[in-house]
């Protein structure tokens, strides 16, 4: 059973920072030890702003859980995550502040210039800096990583790239019957994505949830043959086989069809982890081992870092089959 927040801490916003009109979003990561008491807090993701992250390790201590249980028994569980948002304005776009929207719109402007003129070098740097900025408004998020995907079209970026970025392209519930025909059209592509690097249970769940969107209808009809191909997959044993080019993200993750997997590698794994629904479970990386999940764990994610450029593979099989 995972770990359970008894009594999380608020934050009230800096004064010095309200007076400067100072946003910013971060990112945590921790652990938790037997007693549901947090430790080794990491900030995975800086909001660039010290007074943020130093409130923040002030109240730390103050969160209370109740453990995580592994057949009764209290457990270490590590690499939870948290978010932080630190906004003076609420996050509908509604009542945004002006000279923020302003200064994206004059960056956003000069990326999509260099997209148009194939300065494709510029454009990476910009995006990067982009991506720094650490944006906390729902619709210029959007835009950037919408951006990223057509800019990773382009230079043909690996497939796990491009589901990064549409992933964070979803991040907001659209409002507007435009922006839901949108996040429709991006749902499609990343079931696309997803069918293209074998990542099948999450393709099958992607095309529900597609199918449950608003405006989905003449999309869902382009998909229902490689739909078929993936409830096929899903109902018969025959193992999997992907390779995955590890490049800018930080974190890859891959989605698991089957139990049994194995993984090689042409560079060292320095993190391995399964996420499955709500618990974590780290693994240590050993070429050629075995892997095998227990029957109760459903959509799990294998979650690696590597050097950029890695090349891994993956492959999976159903329990009755070796591999």
């Amino acid at each position: 059973m995972p770990s359970k927040v008894i009594e999380s801490f608020t934050i009230s916003y800096p004064p010095s920072a309200r007076r400067n009109k100072v946003e910013g979003y971060t990112e945590v990561s921790y652990d938790l030890n037997e007693k549901g008491k947090p430790f080794n807090l990491r900030f995975t993701r800086s909001s660039g702003i010290d007074i943020f992250e130093t409130l923040i390790e002030k109240k730390f201590d103050k969160w209370k859980f109740e453990p995580a249980t592994l057949n009764g028994t209290p457990i270490v569980q590590k690499n939870l995550q948290y978010f932080f948002t630190f906004s003076l304005t609420k996050l509908t776009n509604k009542y945004p502040e002006p000279l923020m929207r302003r200064q994206f719109a004059l960056f956003y402007k000069a990326m999509r210039k260099q997209l148009k003129e194939e300065s494709y070098e510029k454009l990476r740097e910009s995006l990067t800096v982009m991506e720094n900025a650490n944006i906390i408004r729902y619709s210029e998020n959007r835009q950037l990583w919408l951006l990223k995907y057509t800019f990773l079209n382009k230079i043909d970026g690996s497939i796990n790239d491009k589901i990064n970025a549409l992933q964070q392209a979803l991040k907001d519930t659209p409002r507007v019957d435009k922006t839901k025909k949108l996040h429709s059209k991006i749902k499609s592509n990343l079931f696309k994505l997803y069918v293209e690097n074998k990542q099948y249970i999450k393709a099958y769940s992607q095309y529900y949830d597609l199918r449950e969107s608003e405006f989905s209808d003449t999309l869902i009809d382009d998909l229902a043959e490689s739909f078929e191909h993936v409830k096929a997959v899903l109902a018969s044993d025959e193992s999997l086989d992907t390779t995955i080019r590890i490049n800018g993200t930080e974190l890859l993750t891959h989605y698991l069809s089957r139990r049994m997997f194995k993984i090689e590698s042409d560079q060292d794994i320095s993190f391995m982890e399964l996420r499955c629904g709500e618990f974590n479970v780290q693994l240590n990386y050993t070429e050629n081992a075995l892997y095998q999940m227990p029957f109760d764990w459903d959509n799990c994610g294998l979650v690696l870092r590597a050097p950029e450029g890695t090349l891994v593979n993956v492959k999976e099989a159903a329990i009755q089959n070796p591999l």
